[in-house]
């Protein structure tokens, strides 16, 4: 399993997902304004071939944008971006070639700009460290890009000035993205510090209520079995045969309903706790490799698991969850019944997708007629 990186779509995927329209609106921005300045505003000697090579280039920087930033191709790894980069920067330097001695304009070069623009919408997909590699590489090809185009601009002017004009654009937006990473990430992590505080302290005062809570349990089951067979003896004032036989039966209630809360995993448990029509989904889990998972996964566990249940057009009875030991990993497999068609369960689910595709890299989702199932591992800590 691969570690989870410093990202806004790692730390907070529901909030990433929410912000998703912003990203694809900068790629889809950078492809309209390259196709536009290709279309209206270059020169007619440009090398046709090229320049088609260049908006294919970028064309593939803006589909690695669009998936890695769904909620079922999430998240955009670190070799997805090294892709779009090198897309993005061959798209600038063919765009450059194409129009070599005819480009006598350098506001008319759509490169550096595109490739910022792109840069920008993976602010919330990569660490600022990656944004800030890529912005000074594509910086320096931007640099020498521009210094190869100076002896054909129109204006005289001292090449740091061209430089400047040239490279600002990628530069300033690669900028600002790993700041947005950067300042996005912390003040997670800051909030996430202040509310795993709060929790200790609430988890503090609330123990003694659960345990009030579970005691109160314990009673309610000796009143229930105990007590009434207590009180029959007393009233007989004697201890028939059918007495002794009602005690050893009572005891092996008592002695079972113990067993099976000792035995109880935490996903058992919540397969009973989000049951609201008395349909009880079943989890195969005999080496009880559910305790495996981390607080994160088991959070996100419990929310799809909740959201199923609750869902009008699937049957909590036929939810199960089958854990598999394939040390060193858990291979998971969970599926549930459904009257819906795929799309409208891949809408329905999407933030739940969200979430567990950053916590189980290898979530593979597949709706086969009626059936929905969700194919995951995890590590064995």
């Amino acid at each position: 399993m691969s570690a989870r990186e410093d990202t806004a779509q790692q730390i907070d995927p529901l909030g990433a997902l929410k912000l998703r329209p912003i990203p694809l609106g900068l790629a889809f921005f950078a492809g309209a304004l390259a196709l536009w300045r290709t279309l209206f505003l270059s020169d007619a000697n440009v090398d046709h071939a090229l320049t088609v090579l260049a908006l294919v280039f970028l064309a593939g920087a803006i589909v690695i944008v669009a998936v890695g930033s769904s909620s079922m191709r999430a998240p955009l790894r670190r070799s997805h971006f090294i892709a779009l980069v090198v897309l993005a920067i061959g798209a600038m330097v063919a765009e450059a070639l194409a129009s070599a001695g005819s480009d006598g304009l350098i506001r008319d070069d759509w490169g550096p700009t595109a490739v910022g623009l792109l840069l920008l919408s993976c602010a919330p997909y990569r660490p600022a460290r990656d944004l800030v590699v890529a912005t000074s590489v594509g910086s320096l090809v931007a640099a020498v890009v521009v210094a190869f185009e100076v002896p054909y601009f129109e204006t005289p002017a001292p090449l740091l000035a061209y430089l400047a004009i040239g490279v600002t654009p990628l530069s300033a937006l690669g900028v600002g993205a790993a700041a947005y990473s950067s300042s996005f990430v912390f003040q997670v992590r800051a909030w996430m510090a202040r509310a795993t505080t709060l929790n200790d302290e609430d988890a503090s005062s609330l123990r003694p209520g659960i345990a009030r809570s579970v005691q109160q349990d314990r009673v309610t089951g000796l009143n229930r079995d105990v007590v009434p067979f207590f009180s029959q003896l007393v009233e007989s004032g004697e201890i028939t045969a059918d007495d002794s036989r009602r005690a050893g039966e009572v005891a092996t209630v008592i002695r079972r309903r113990i067993v099976d809360d000792a035995d109880r995993s935490w996903l058992e448990q919540a397969m009973l706790d989000v049951s609201p029509r008395g349909e009880v989904g079943t989890v195969l889990d005999r080496s009880q490799l559910a305790v495996h998972m981390t607080g994160d996964q088991r959070t996100a566990i419990r929310a799809i698991v909740s959201a199923l249940a609750v869902d009008a057009s699937t049957r909590t009875s036929s939810l199960s969850v089958v854990l598999h030991d394939d040390d060193p990993v858990v291979r998971a497999l969970l599926r549930i019944e459904s009257t819906s068609p795929d799309v409208a369960i891949r809408q329905r689910y999407a933030p739940y997708f969200a979430v567990l595709r950053i916590l189980f890299a290898d979530l593979h989702v597949d709706v086969n007629g009626s059936l929905l199932t969700l194919r995951f591992s995890y590590d064995q800590h």
